[in-house]
């Protein structure tokens, strides 16, 4: 039966093409790497190398070794680490109120699945955070912005809504109409807009916390508002459709993350997928 550590370092020299550096990169002496490629030799009845003023040289012996080790001696070299129990990994998250969560969703469940020690937890407080999914002027002092996207903005409507059927919403057809406050985003309803052209909203229809009750209380009818066009895409019971003449306000969202690599590695590896979409 062939011990692990005999053909690890002869990966090793296979590899690096020497027997001097096979022992640096296992931290062990020249002649301990020379022995054990001399044992492996004498077990299988052949070189594995021949010895030349080039440096080694692989025989067929050796081709075909490593092809049959390198994966099964790699496996086993990792599996101390598998097996060795996971200290978790929280991760504190932010979500700023006129942010949706759902275009981060797969990203999260996709790094839980490659690291199950991470362990996000949700935090209401954007200084106590690991992570923030926020827009660009809302990032945290200190912090640092990864844009993913920008998004220009529509008025959300209940599907059923008569003006839900156009392409595009005139400013004039809003007036009088109720809207949702958001007092967590004073600057974001946006009802300048209508003061400018000369109209007024109607009354108050309800007043929500962050965008995701915000889309609730619009899909239940209560009232609409000005939103990020993109969403429109999380919640069937909302459409989001373009103002004409329309705001002129755009904003980049994205990832924050506290100035440490762990945050940074972190971040990196949500944004990565969705940098590609």
């Amino acid at each position: 039966m062939f011990e692990i550590t005999p053909l690890r370092y002869f990966l090793s020299a296979y590899e690096t093409g020497s027997i001097s550096r096979a022992a640096q990169v296992n931290n062990v002496s020249q002649p301990s790497v020379s022995a054990a490629i001399q044992r492996l030799e004498r077990d299988l009845g052949g070189a594995l190398f021949l010895r030349s003023r080039q440096g080694l040289q692989v025989t067929a012996l050796g081709t075909q070794l490593y092809r049959e080790a390198a994966a099964s001696v790699s496996h086993l070299a990792d599996l101390p680490a598998r097996l060795r129990p996971r200290v978790p990994q929280a991760v504190r998250i932010y979500c700023h109120p006129d942010m949706v969560l759902a275009p981060f969703a797969a990203p999260l469940q996709a790094l839980t699945r490659r690291r199950p020690e991470v362990m996000p937890e949700f935090t209401d407080d954007p200084g106590s955070c690991d992570i923030a999914c926020i827009a660009e002027p809302c990032t945290p002092a200190g912090y640092v912005f990864l844009p993913l996207w920008e998004d220009s903005y529509g008025v959300a409507l209940p599907v059923g809504h008569r003006l839900a059927q156009r392409e595009t919403v005139a400013l004039a057809d809003l007036a009088g109409a109720p809207f949702i406050q958001r007092p967590y985003c004073p600057q974001a309803d946006m009802l300048h807009l209508l003061a400018e052209e000369g109209l007024a909203p109607g009354r108050a229809g309800a007043a929500a916390t962050n965008d995701p009750q915000l889309l609730d209380l619009v899909a239940a009818g209560l009232g609409v508002a000005f939103v990020p066009l993109r969403h429109g895409a999380q919640h069937a019971g909302v459409c989001v459709r373009p103002v004409q003449p329309g705001p002129q306000v755009r904003r980049r969202a994205g990832l924050a993350h506290r100035r440490t690599v762990a945050a940074r590695e972190l971040a990196e590896e949500i944004a990565a997928p969705l940098r590609e979409m």
